[in-house]
């Protein structure tokens, strides 16, 4: 039935389904926010999931981006979730709520330069391969401490938290285990000062597990397909 549903309902099960998550965990549901993935989406889709009170969208291509944000209210937050090109940097403006995918020192470096010309300070997290997935980019869980040191030399950047992609192949379960992973590898960087960093946010799970994801203490879900369904 949800697969024939619209916009709306879908929403509102993702977003039921959300509160149900944080029930079983204990958690509050005001505590997790809820990205709107809408890579590919057109405008019309994003429309009706704004009037049905969606505010958070999350982009995966710098272009994709340029070309909705007009299109939509200003009170919309753009997150970017997919791998940012240094190239790209200088097309970002303050309407970008946070990028997800800080996973190297250029990026790092590119983000900074732009920031002080622009005056603005980025919101980032650091983008962990947790599942060390040949695959899918990131930092290796042990690169982190050495990344998150470098930090405090680019003010024009903040670092927010962590975040993670699951890996292709991986069961359920094994999923799961990558989310507590990250986690824990945020608890225990938490333990620490880094100056530049709070690491207060984690981003992880998408439509097909973020459920197991809010179990595990994300703060971030990202959903698209179960939104708006499968991508044309």
């Amino acid at each position: 039935m949800l697969a024939k549903a619209g916009i709306e309902e879908r929403l509102n099960e993702v977003r039921r389904r959300i509160n149900h998550a944080a029930e079983r965990s204990k958690r509050d549901p005001s505590t997790i926010r809820l990205l709107a993935v809408s890579k590919t989406q057109p405008v019309s889709s994003l429309e009706e999931a704004y009037r049905t009170g969606q505010r958070a969208f999350a982009e995966n291509r710098v272009q994709e981006w340029l070309e909705k944000a007009p299109n939509l209210p200003n009170d919309c937050q753009w997150h970017l979730v997919g791998r940012l090109q240094t190239n790209k940097v200088k097309y970002l403006d303050d309407k970008i709520a946070m990028i997800h995918s800080l996973d190297r020192l250029p990026l790092l470096e590119a983000l900074n330069i732009q920031g002080e010309r622009r005056s603005i300070v980025w919101t980032t997290l650091v983008q962990v391969n947790i599942a060390r997935d040949p695959a899918k980019a990131g930092l290796m869980p042990e690169e982190v401490p050495d990344f998150l040191s470098s930090v405090g030399d680019f003010p024009f950047v903040r670092i927010h938290g962590l975040m993670t992609i699951g890996a292709l192949e991986a069961s359920m379960t094994e999923t799961q285990g990558f989310f507590r992973q990250l986690r824990e590898l945020r608890d225990t960087l938490q333990s620490r000062k880094w100056p530049g960093a709070d690491l207060h946010e984690l981003s992880m799970g998408m439509s097909q597990d973020f459920e197991l994801a809010i179990e595990e203490g994300a703060t971030l879900v990202r959903v698209g397909r179960q939104i708006f369904g499968d991508r044309e």
